[in-house]
């Protein structure tokens, strides 16, 4: 899809859903020029408790190497989604053993939610802002949501290669140490596929400790927990908060995983320490700002309200996945893998839990976990469908695959005739080949192609006064009229802009700023908020029809000024000035 977008360029930041990412991208520009400050990424103000550990590492990219943001933006994001195809590739030509295997690799990341089929389109919208969408969707954006989710899809996989294969001890619990460490540490990343991640990967091994020991009385325990969360996850929401309700939401996986600390003499509660350690920056963060009252946490837990994944739509949107976890449920019934079935019984009670937490309570965007679930769940889904697949169609062989599980002596009746295996098969390839339509539709549209021009003449003039600006009156922020994006000046100039992202962080003087920002919106200047946020320089362009420069005159001093002239041909005159 990259190499097949018009005006193709490291240097060319993607014009999609832009408005999050521009943010993300202001971090990114100020730390590249050494502004490793914790506040309001466009007014250089207040504080920010958003995860930003990822737009910072880009941004020391970018200082490093001298590249521009968006250059460090472009090959850090796609570079790490290729090394999750990479391994994904490799993985599966090891347990195919057929070096054509390895082709399927990037067809999980291309699965849809069948959404063409449904509203004619390659996304479902929901109520607010919520919508559904396929790994595409979220991978497009090469954000710290596509980082974090690629990062813990290669954590996932990495442990099922220690652990299904045989290794040595010690290896396997520093490498399963270190592993933890690092997923836990992408609660600095991106909060939701953290949180997705650890719920995924707790449901599955409790699943998995449970079923293989036969544990009865552990299982009940485990099933009556689930409508506990349900009835009482509203109540620790209203004692707690978002995140204590998130932690409850884990409570029926608490008796597989005891179990299983049990079961390892303690070595499983270093692991869950490591992964306790990696998240306490953020975690910690977050905590304190709610506990002193960040107002900014405070409507940011607020809003999120009208998020919900309605069941029919999940049920629709998740048959590319469901279908292919429901065999894997009933091969591994009839052939008594423990494995098989966790995996498919983990992923279903993290995936229903997580899409559904508005429903007990938690309230924390269940659409977009909803998604979340799905990518890890499209990373990891085919490394199992193999194993399930060859052993399957090797009738009573016992797959080389699994050396960690038990061998039980074949049964006649759990012999799979090849018919069914093939069926099974075509089943699974069929449903995900008929989702594949959501990708094409969205493959052809202009939002997945288009690219934003960063550069232009008028751009350069733009950047040229801001930094003329920000020299002469450092700590002053830049106004702009409504012809001008402040967010994209932001990124190219970096100097401090009246302007800041709602769903990210609150500058210091919030109620200045915004009404800052929404006067600009209706073309005018409030010059008694401008005054009181500290935002006396002016940017305007002649070509605008808020005309600052004439409706202003008493209270503008014109500056300086640079023309411009576009590659369509049309012209106009930068201004800056000063507000008195």
């Amino acid at each position: 899809m990259y190499l097949a977008t018009p005006g193709l360029s490291l240097g060319r930041f993607r014009d999609y859903f832009v408005h999050d990412q521009l943010g993300y991208l202001a971090i990114v520009k100020n730390f590249s020029e050494g502004q490793s400050a914790s506040f309001e990424p466009d007014t250089e103000t207040g504080a920010n408790t958003y995860p930003r550990f990822y737009y910072e590492f880009i941004g020391l990219v970018a200082r490093v190497t001298g590249w521009d943001p968006i250059v460090a933006w472009n090959v850090c994001g796609m570079a790490i989604q290729l090394v999750l195809v990479g391994l994904l590739a490799a993985i599966l030509i090891r347990l195919s053993r057929r070096w054509w295997v390895g082709l399927i690799a990037p067809v999980p990341f291309m699965l849809g939610t069948f959404s063409r089929l449904t509203v004619t389109g390659w996304y479902t919208p929901l109520e607010s802002h919520a919508v559904i969408w396929g790994p595409f969707g979220i991978l497009h954006t090469l954000n710290g949501e596509t980082v974090s989710l690629s990062v813990a899809s290669i954590c996932l996989l990495v442990l099922g290669l220690l652990w299904l294969r045989p290794a040595r001890p010690r290896l396997r619990v520093v490498a399963t140490t270190l592993i933890c460490l690092v997923l836990g540490g992408l609660a600095n990343v991106q909060t939701y596929s953290f949180i997705a991640a650890i719920y995924l990967l707790a449901f599955g091994l409790a699943a998995w400790v449970l079923l293989s020991g036969r544990r009865i009385v552990l299982v009940v325990l485990s099933l009556a927990l689930i409508p506990v969360v349900y009835l009482a996850g509203t109540t620790v929401t209203d004692a707690g908060g978002q995140l204590p309700a998130l932690v409850f939401g884990l409570l029926p996986a608490v008796p597989g995983v005891i179990s299983l600390i049990v079961r390892s003499r303690g070595i499983v509660l270093l692991y869950c320490v490591a992964v306790v350690l990696g998240a306490s920056p953020q975690v910690v963060g977050t905590v304190v700002g709610l506990v002193t009252g960040d107002p900014f946490l405070t409507y940011r837990v607020a809003s999120n309200t009208e998020l919900g994944v309605p069941l029919g739509t999940g049920l629709i949107s998740g048959l590319a996945l469901i279908v292919p976890l429901g065999v894997i449920l009933v091969a591994a019934l009839v052939r008594r893998r423990p494995l098989w079935a966790a995996y498919s019984v983990g992923a279903a009670l993290a995936w229903t839990l997580l899409g559904t937490n508005d429903v007990w309570g938690a309230n924390a965007e269940p659409y977009r976990l909803y998604m979340d679930v799905f990518f890890l769940v499209a990373a990891t889904i085919l490394p199992i469908g193999v194993m399930v697949l060859t052993e399957l169609w090797h009738r009573g062989t016992v797959a080389k695959t699994q050396p960690t599980e038990p061998v039980e002596r074949e049964r006649p009746w759990s012999v799979v005739p090849r018919w069914s295996v093939l069926v099974a098969a075509v089943l699974c390839v069929g449903v995900a080949t008929l989702s594949l339509s959501d990708w094409w539709v969205f493959f052809r549209s202009g939002i997945a192609r288009n690219l934003l021009v960063t550069d232009s003449p008028r751009d350069q003039a733009l950047t040229a006064l801001a930094l003329q600006s920000a020299a002469a009156h450092p700590g002053t922020l830049l106004m702009v009229d409504s012809c001008i994006d402040p967010r994209v000046l932001k990124i190219t100039s970096g100097v401090p802009i009246a302007y800041y992202h709602l769903g990210m962080a609150w500058p210091t003087d919030y109620d200045a700023i915004a009404t800052i920002v929404s006067s600009r919106l209706g073309g005018g200047i409030d010059r008694a908020a401008a005054l009181a946020g500290n935002a006396t320089q002016v940017l305007s362009d002649s070509a605008c029809g808020d005309d600052w420069g004439n409706r202003y005159a008493v209270d503008l001093v014109e500056q300086s000024s640079l023309p411009y002239t576009n590659p369509d041909g049309t012209t106009g005159t930068i201004t800056l000035w000063g507000l008195i």
